[in-house]
């Protein structure tokens, strides 16, 4: 079994927060994600029992490993400032396998 990759994020409470992630081989070779699905949640502890955020995650090149990632203003705004914490994972005919985790540093906004 795999360990994710660390990827600790910053998101400021409101703003829309878009994150793009490509999928490479250890030589840097693009994989192809066809027919995978991805998904990102947002826990204020990693066992809290309901999400804090979600993002939408949409394979938009699957040639090239692309996934956009984007959690909206409104759902942003709904996170509470401090630390969080993150995953991004893949589903690949079944097989579920989380590349990503980390913090999510959630800053105040003064605009709202």
């Amino acid at each position: 079994m795999a360990v994710p990759a660390k990827q600790n994020l910053s998101i400021t409470r409101g703003d829309t927060e878009t994150i793009v992630i490509t999928m490479k081989t250890a030589a840097g070779v693009a994989v192809n994600i066809t027919g995978r699905t991805y998904r990102a949640h947002v826990r204020t502890t990693k066992d809290a029992a309901t999400t804090s955020g979600t993002f939408v995650c949409t394979v938009t090149n699957a040639s090239a490993g692309e996934v956009t990632c984007v959690m909206s203003a409104g759902s942003t705004a709904a996170l509470p400032v401090g630390t969080s914490y993150w995953d991004f994972e893949e589903n690949n005919a079944g097989v579920v396998a989380t590349i990503l985790s980390g913090t999510v540093n959630v800053l105040a906004d003064v605009s709202r």
